[in-house]
């Protein structure tokens, strides 16, 4: 097993560098794996040094030794996604829940629609399987409550700490009954597309 982190890479410069820094750091002390400043340092400036025009994904691996590797693609442009609502699997080990691990077995689906929406067995709404919820509701924008049940997204960090989102918690029966009467509406937030609408088969 891994760690990762996928970044946007925009004209030579990362976007949100020290929320995943932070992330994949805490991560590292959280499974015992090696991780050394100066190596991911080193990492970053190359990729920078490299590809300096242009919008890119680029995921950044640590392996269990502390070495780290990178891939790098261009990333299209594409603002909308749909999803399926599925309830999350049951998971023997919650590091996997909260941690951004190559285990990701829980978040694995057929495609039939871009994304899955998770809950859980409570029917709390909790993520989508490539990041985040935001539900705008009249005037103010929530996410669900962190109670150590999916990954911190470094975008949704990003968005609560500029007083933009709002902690709180939607029920499955609420959350749909709020989208049939066309009182919410439900946006993907991640690091890499930053925001991007959804729309929900229900």
């Amino acid at each position: 097993m891994q760690l990762f982190e996928t970044l946007r890479l925009d004209s030579g410069n990362f976007s949100r560098l020290t929320y995943h820094y932070d992330r994949i750091k805490h991560s590292a002390n959280q499974f015992q794996m090696t991780f050394e400043d100066e190596q991911w340092n080193k990492t970053i400036s190359e990729i920078e040094g490299l590809y300096f025009t242009g919008t890119y994904r680029v995921k950044i691996i640590l392996h269990p030794n502390g070495v780290f590797k990178y891939e790098v693609a261009e990333l299209p442009q594409k603002d909308s996604f749909t999803a399926k609502i599925v309830p999350l699997t049951p998971i023997q080990d919650k590091r996997v829940l909260t941690n951004k691990t190559t285990n990701r077995d829980h978040l694995a689906h057929n495609h039939e629609t871009d994304l899955i929406l998770l809950y859980d067995k409570s029917g709390k709404i909790l993520e989508f399987d490539i990041g985040n919820i935001m539900i705008k509701e009249g005037n103010y924008y929530y996410t669900p409550v962190y109670n150590e049940d999916f990954l911190k997204g470094c975008k949704r960090q990003e968005l609560i700490e500029e007083g933009k989102l709002i902690e709180k918690d939607y029920s499955l029966t609420d959350f749909k009954h709020k989208l049939r009467q066309n009182q919410i509406q439900v946006f993907l937030i991640n690091s890499l597309r930053e925001v991007a609408d959804v729309a929900i088969n229900l």
